[in-house]
């Protein structure tokens, strides 16, 4: 077999462009929705944040600055009444069911605390913990252990005050020293993640002309792959909210795993990443 016939069969199990209900999908149970609010209220907004803790790493939903104050959120999309239950949480399902979960408070509090060490933050982060289903009906007190529980709907106005009281005489944060995770999909909805060793993707735009797309600029990338021209049509959505289309044929991508291996993607057996 050729390795031209090799690579139009490879290239032909690609998927196109997903629709925005998948896109939402892809965001992990709510978190593309909280994304885009976030988005639309404050100006800096740090997706997937990793810290390294023993021999892995640590993950949380997002790192939001809000007047120079630092909020870590953990993202659930728990449906039904959530309450407590001694150390855990319980979840009260439609169906009649009652299921204990593990509470999300211990891990976001450790977040905080490895997150100011690895950084050598000194001021105050604080950890907040958002139920994004809209069904869903909190049975719990609004801070526990010094972690926020809120509603979806009440995030935008709690991170606004909560800033307005905290924000006075304190040290910034470096973000541009913050680890983000990226999340790869392939076409057959496999998931996997890890922190994107490439700073810049060599791509041709519309017009033929060469280009390199810088990584920390990038929020999502859609690949619509095109077997019989060969090409992958990339279209790139910027963090400010611009959008452009490039094309590509043999990108390989690495990745820094969260396991501390290292693993080579193709471009064309990817389907959609999120920055």
């Amino acid at each position: 077999m050729s390795n031209l016939f090799k690579t139009i069969v490879n290239r032909s199990f690609g998927a196109g462009l997903p629709t925005q209900e998948e896109i939402e999908r892809f965001g992990a149970d709510g978190e593309e929705a909280v994304y885009r609010l976030l988005c639309e209220n404050f100006d800096c907004v740090i997706r997937n944040v990793v810290v390294p803790h023993k021999k892995l790493y640590l993950e949380k939903d997002f790192l939001v600055l809000v007047k120079g104050v630092p909020f870590v959120l953990e993202i659930k999309n728990w449906k039904g009444e959530i309450g407590r239950d001694g150390d855990n949480f319980y979840q009260n399902k439609e169906n009649g069911t009652r299921k204990t979960i593990k509470s999300p408070v211990g891990t976001t509090n450790q977040f905080v605390r490895c997150m100011k060490e690895f950084y050598k933050i000194g001021r105050p982060v604080y950890g907040v913990v958002v139920f994004a289903e809209p069904d869903c009906k909190l049975s719990l007190p609004e801070e526990l252990d010094g972690v926020a529980l809120i509603t979806a709907e009440k995030m935008v106005s709690h991170l606004r005050a909560r800033a307005r009281s905290e924000s006075k005489g304190l040290e910034p944060i470096d973000t541009e020293r913050i680890l983000r995770c990226t999340r790869f999909y392939s076409f057959d909805r496999e998931f996997s993640k890890g922190i994107l060793a490439d700073t810049y993707l060599d791509c041709t735009a519309e017009n033929g002309d060469r280009v390199r797309l810088d990584t920390t600029y990038l929020r999502y990338l859609t690949v619509e792959h095109q077997p019989l021209r060969l090409r992958d049509k990339l279209y790139v959505t910027y963090t400010n909210g611009t959008t452009g289309v490039f094309y590509n044929r043999d990108l390989i991508l690495t990745v820094g795993c969260l396991d501390g291996s290292y693993r080579k993607l193709a471009l064309n057996r990817i389907r959609h990443i999120v920055f």
